[in-house]
């Protein structure tokens, strides 16, 4: 009876196996959550000893011995067995030793201010080395080195190439190797250092110079000034310089002023690159810029002033046809301006102090919102332009609000992203040898390389500021994809699929792009996880096209040309998909982006015959100028835009 009663023997064999399967299931469940952990950790351990490896070596170069000594550190605590670390602390030991005294040495002083030529040459490499004279010599006991003979043979090592690379003229390298010598001991042949240091400055900036790299020298002679502040050669090259890139900044933006510019650079040296033809090129086509207007006497001055510089037989001919018409009408705009002011004054139509000429209306813009009742004054706008002069693409940035210029921020480099705490900005690297996305640390100077393929385009960071989504057509087929990539140096690249634009939304993990479905329909705008899963249809136009989120995620901003005939800006609600057309223009508006308070959106246009920048309350309401675009917007399609902090 008992042994009828208990649990049969199969049965508990079925439970047994059922019991080991599920605890195999679990701990194997537990091995890959960790595995997926330790994986994550391991990305960002080898993100940051490579972002820590390249700052310790670009402050080696710079001479910071304790910057660079601080950096390997910290890789080391990351990765022990670091080879690159642990060399680079065996060879900062090595210098920061103390030293050996050595006798006493001459040291010769600089020359007198007085003494240095009126025009800027470059030193030649035997001047560098020779004793100027006059000079005052005195014998002065150089204080001792770091304590060992290597520290010691290091520093005249330092000394040696730095003579060498100054007889050959290979400035860069004299420079280096005088401010790594400075580092370790700024008392050794103090004055002949300072000497050639300035000398090396100021001809690496004359090399600049005739690179075209206007800004590169511009900041070489600054250098040079901190060590000769009295150099007058050096301050008048630095004048023409700094005088030269304003030029640049306000032409095609503000005629007047670029005259202005052009007139007080040709004074100071009419023989200064191409200030002599910018000059009557600039004040002929104002001449012709009046002439359309009919004002006739004011384009004759603008004429003789162009024929002041150069006289020229077509720019006569000109100066005489609006001559011609100045006799016989004068200026007809003027004229007619001042006839409609006394008409509306005899009629009763004007009061005193009115204007004379009746206000336009301001733009009409739907989505219901009143006109704008100001404009907007927060943060600054990064965009991407190309220099007219250089024909290079470059990343300004342009405080709003300010009534200040844009400044180059980033040369070389397009479509701006900056990160969400403003400490670094991606970008498209359009520099031959260092194409794809990169990104650059405001800061530091401190440069990344993610990406290797020139067609990589349209970055945009995850809110934790870790990854990168971005779109390329690299592949064979040429289609566009959206890919992801970790921010860091040879970070690995995922597909996500078909599709070109993205943006990362500020606050979750949805991507805004331009695509279609699997089948290659219903294009227009789309949303998806970082996975490249739950796509979703935003908008159901094809040519909707750059979306970029408000800072909350309510909405996406986006232009188009498929919707009233030309290139409009528009905003989609991401919980309703309802639609909402913010400007109205014939010309072109485009590449929009949401102020960081979300109030406005910002856009390009070239509304009114020049290229600025505009912003719209994205509510709807009436658009405003912020600042004249600095630069050639004409490939707007290549370009990017983005307001932030």
């Amino acid at each position: 009876m008992s042994n009828e009663s208990r649990f049969p023997a199969w049965a508990w064999w079925i439970i047994s196996v059922i019991t080991i399967l599920a605890v195999s299931i679990l701990i194997f469940s537990v091995v890959l959550g960790i595995r997926a952990g330790q994986q994550q950790i391991e990305i960002q351990r080898r993100q940051q000893i490579g972002i820590s490896l390249q700052q310790a070596m670009d402050l080696q170069a710079d001479g910071n011995l304790q910057g660079a000594f601080e950096h390997y550190q910290k890789i080391l605590v990351l990765d022990p067995s670091n080879d690159l670390a642990q060399q680079g602390i065996k060879n900062l030991l090595t210098l920061a030793a103390s030293g050996t005294p050595l006798s006493a040495q001459p040291v010769v002083q600089a020359p007198p201010a007085s003494n240095v030529p009126a025009t800027t040459v470059a030193p030649t490499p035997d001047a560098l080395l020779a004793v100027t004279a006059p000079a005052t010599v005195q014998a002065v006991a150089v204080a001792t080195l770091p304590a060992t003979a290597s520290a010691a043979a290091t520093v005249i090592s330092d000394w040696d190439t730095a003579q060498n690379a100054i007889r050959a003229g290979r400035w860069q390298e004299a420079l280096n190797s005088l401010l790594a010598l400075q580092q370790i001991d700024p008392t050794y042949r103090a004055a002949e250092v300072t000497n050639q240091l300035f000398g090396a400055y100021t001809s690496l900036a004359v090399e600049k110079d005739n690179e075209d790299n206007l800004e590169g020298a511009l900041q070489l002679y600054e250098k040079a000034l901190l060590l000769r502040p009295t150099s007058a050669a050096t301050l008048r090259e630095r004048s023409l310089i700094a005088q030269y890139l304003d030029v640049l900044t306000y032409t095609d933006v503000d005629m007047a002023r670029t005259i202005e510019l052009l007139e007080n650079l040709y004074t100071a040296d009419p023989q200064y690159r191409d200030v002599e033809q910018r000059l009557q090129d600039a004040h002929k086509a104002y001449g012709d810029e009046l002439a359309s207007d009919e004002q006739w006497c004011l384009a004759v001055d603008e004429y003789e002033s162009a024929l002041s510089v150069v006289n020229r037989p077509e720019l006569a001919q000109k100066r005489d046809a609006a001559q011609q018409q100045c006799s016989q009408f004068g200026n007809v705009a003027a004229t007619t301006a001042a006839g409609a002011a006394l008409t509306a004054t005899l009629s009763g139509g004007l009061t005193p102090g009115s204007s004379a000429v009746a206000p336009l209306p301001p733009a009409v813009v739907a989505g219901g919102g009143a006109p704008a009742t100001g404009a907007p004054a927060i943060g600054r706008i990064l965009y991407s332009v190309t220099d007219p002069v250089a024909g290079r693409t470059q990343i300004m940035a342009q405080a709003v609000g300010k009534g200040t210029a844009a400044q180059l921020l980033l040369p070389d480099a397009a479509q701006p992203a900056m990160r969400t705490d403003g400490a670094r900005l991606a970008f498209r690297n359009l520099k031959g040898n260092a194409a794809g996305i990169s990104s650059f640390d405001p800061d530091t100077g401190l440069t990344l390389r993610f990406t290797e393929y020139a067609e990589d385009s349209a970055p945009s960071w995850n809110p934790a500021g870790s990854r990168i989504v971005f779109a390329s057509n690299r592949e064979g087929d040429r289609l566009w994809r959206i890919f992801l990539v970790w921010a860091e140096t040879n970070g690995g690249i995922d597909t996500l699929g078909l599709g070109e634009a993205p943006s990362w939304s500020p606050v979750a993990d949805s991507i805004a792009l331009r695509g279609c479905d699997q089948s290659g329909n219903g294009c227009g705008l789309w949303t998806m996880t970082s996975n490249g899963g739950s796509r979703s249809p935003l908008t159901t136009v094809p040519d909707d096209n750059r979306p970029a989120w408000a800072p909350d995620g309510s909405f996406v901003t986006f232009m188009s040309s498929g919707r009233d005939g030309n290139f409009e800006i528009y905003r989609v609600e991401v919980a309703t998909r309802q639609v909402t057309r913010l400007t109205d223009s014939p010309a072109v508006d485009s590449l929009p982006t949401v102020s960081p308070d979300g109030e406005w959106v910002a856009f390009v246009s070239n509304r009114d015959g020049g290229w600025k920048l505009w912003a719209v309350p994205s509510a709807g309401g009436t658009a405003s100028v912020i600042a004249p675009i600095v630069g050639d917007m004409s490939k707007w399609l290549e370009q990017g835009l983005q307001w932030t902090y």
